[in-house]
């Protein structure tokens, strides 16, 4: 360190014999001065760092950033190698090196303003003071204005290096600053770094420091909008298509995974061919390198997977059935022993099976069989929640086509979703529950079978009270319900009342969703009408006649709700006990009030109620 702090003291002694001796003086000394203190740097780090802050060197280069000075270019390495060091930073900035800085990138001298970029960028890292500097200063104007040269000039010797070196300066510049982002979007960023990469596919630092860039712009809405409306990701596709490494390669993954969170994006990208390269990386072998391998294999698939998440990019690579990702899907994905294309499978399915013609070309295709093979071969399995629920989500929009439902229940579904009914995990319970219920309507036997089975209504009932998972007990009532529904079973209607379920359709039915209440309402009906001595009983320890009163005194209650507590009312009359809750709870007196309700319907039925009431008083 003697020979640094030797460098230190001429670097006073030039200081203190004024601005022109540091400009213009001897050169040579002064040059060797800046050249002690980055092999100081290069040697010692931190600790020579920490010494040439120490000793006050930072404001005395602010007189050498000028393009007068011999050394500038050197005197700016001297600031991007110190400021490499986090407590650097703002001592920077608050010396008053950044205009100096700045102003130094308009210069001429190709050096300088690369090492000028350099110093900016690890000034700029992490430090919002340096950054609201630079961006005040018009900084970021010139940083662009400098890129933009740069794919005029491709022929300027160290061209890509420049390229990466002011992409990394953008980058460490606008990084998680909303307002530099903003600002940078609207100078043309996207336009210049898609110019950038198309000239340098054949320079990885230069493509990894863009998409680098690129991606902390498309953190925000607005970035992911100005990117949207360029021609960025057909680009990244076509970079894809090229020979990269595989670091290379992840980022471009990673960069299209947060590109195609904007539907619009996840259209371009499938329509540039990405599906061609993404099926390719999904089987990539992991004999070549295991980590490389798996790695890019998963970030394919799930990449695959988010863009069919879109409705439009779905319908483009489904192609009416004929599209390579199904293909590869049923043929190659579903029978993998590699768990994470298995699972990728399934959700490719699920997100397929999304409108009605789909799923029936879907089940016609056969992709129930492997669908099962694999819930079967997961079942019990720890760890296995991820397939349970992707199996379960594309079996229940497979089993929603009223065409598609004899199909599954000739296939097994129905007891192949029965088996996992005691799995203890709450999102595999919610689309298991979703699953049965969609198997159930319409299709009075396979309600009579799952109504009829003690063991499952009792499991029904328990999970119709996990507090804990308001979806699950939610799925669960409703299932209550839709086997009361479309079995209209005296038999299915004791066993639910026998387990305790009256209680969850009466909780379903005040609860906030019309389609929910409703659901309860018809089942509580059909209960009271197909087996009344025993669903009477259970309904009046239920607080029924309370629910129906809070149903019916709600002004924003649905009118088609207020309906069907009407036929509910209707169908418990006969109850002595509960006729006498009505008259004493107001029940009675909320029908008479509702026969002059401007809704036409609802007036119809509550007259209608009306008369059984008279009738019944009477």
């Amino acid at each position: 360190m003697d020979e640094l702090e030797d460098a230190l003291s001429q670097l006073d002694l030039s200081y203190s014999n004024g601005l022109h001796s540091l400009q213009q003086g001897d050169s040579t000394e002064i040059s060797g001065c800046i050249s002690c203190m980055i092999k100081a740097l290069s040697e010692n780090g931190s600790e020579a760092a920490r010494f040439i802050l120490d000793h006050g060197v930072l404001p005395k280069l602010c007189p050498l950033l000028v393009p007068a000075c011999k050394d500038v270019a050197k005197v700016a390495e001297l600031v991007a190698e110190l400021a490499k060091n986090e407590f650097v930073r703002l001592p920077s900035v608050e010396a008053g090196l950044v205009q100096p800085l700045v102003e130094l990138m308009s210069c001429d001298q190709q050096a300088a303003v690369k090492q000028t970029c350099r110093a900016l960028g690890n000034i700029c890292f992490d430090n919002d003071p340096a950054r609201d500097a630079v961006q005040s200063l018009g900084g970021l104007e010139k940083l662009l204005a400098f890129l933009q040269s740069l794919t005029t000039s491709q022929s300027q010797v160290e061209h890509s290096n420049m390229c990466a070196v002011g992409c990394g300066f953008l980058l460490n510049l606008t990084n998680t600053h909303e307002s530099l982002q903003t600002k940078a979007l609207s100078l043309g960023a996207v336009s210049v770094l898609e110019d950038i990469l198309r000239q340098n596919f054949d320079d990885t630092s230069v493509c990894q420091m863009v998409l680098l860039c690129v991606g902390s712009l498309a953190e925000s809405e607005a970035g992911k909008e100005s990117l949207h409306g360029s021609k960025f990701a057909a680009e990244l596709v076509r970079l894809m298509d090229t020979e990269v490494g595989s670091d290379l390669m992840e980022t471009i993954l990673e960069l299209l995974a947060t590109l195609a969170e904007h539907d619009g994006i996840k259209l371009q990208v499938v329509q540039a061919g990405a599906a061609t390269s993404l099926l390719r990386l999904s089987c990539k072998s992991e004999d070549e390198n295991e980590r490389d391998g798996s790695v890019l294999s998963k970030a394919a698939a799930d990449l695959i997977v988010q863009l069919l998440t879109g409705d439009e990019s779905m319908k483009v690579l489904y192609d009416s059935g004929n599209g390579q990702v199904l293909k590869a899907v049923m043929s190659s994905w579903l029978p993998s022993e590699r768990e994470h294309l298995q699972v990728a499978g399934v959700l490719a399915v699920g997100n397929f099976a999304r409108n009605e013609e789909n799923c029936v070309q879907l089940v016609a295709m056969g992709i129930v069989e492997p669908l099962l093979n694999l819930l079967h071969k997961h079942d019990g399995r720890l760890g296995a929640m991820n397939m349970q629920h992707g199996v379960l989500s594309a079996l229940r929009n497979l089993a929603i086509p009223v065409a598609n439902k004899p199909a599954l229940l000739k296939a097994g579904v129905l007891s192949a979703v029965l088996g996992c009914l005691y799995v203890d995990m709450s999102p595999v319970q919610f689309k298991l529950l979703g699953t049965l219920r969609m198997l159930v309507d319409g299709q009075e036997s396979t309600a009579l079978q799952v109504g009829k089975d003690a063991a499952i209504v009792k499991r029904l009932v328990q999970l119709g009270g996990v507090m804990e998972h308001a979806g699950v007990m939610g799925e669960a009532s409703r299932l209550l319900a839709a086997i009361i529904k479309h079995s209209r079973s005296e038999e299915v209607v004791s066993s639910v009342v026998s387990q305790g379920g009256m209680t969850h359709l009466v909780s379903m039915a005040i609860s906030e969703h019309p389609v929910m209440q409703n659901e309860a309402l018809i089942a509580l009906t059909i209960a009271a009408t197909v087996s009344p001595e025993s669903a009477v009983e259970s309904l009046t320890s239920a607080e029924v006649t309370a629910a129906i009163h809070r149903l019916l005194g709600d002004q924003n209650c649905d009118p088609h709700v207020q309906c069907n507590v009407m036929a509910l009312v209707s169908s418990l009359l006969h109850s002595d006990v509960l006729y006498a809750e009505f008259g004493n709870k107001g029940v009675l007196d909320q029908v008479r009030q509702l026969c002059s309700h401007g809704n036409q319907l609802l007036s119809q039925n509550a007259r209608m109620v009306q008369e059984k009431i008279q009738i019944r008083g009477s």
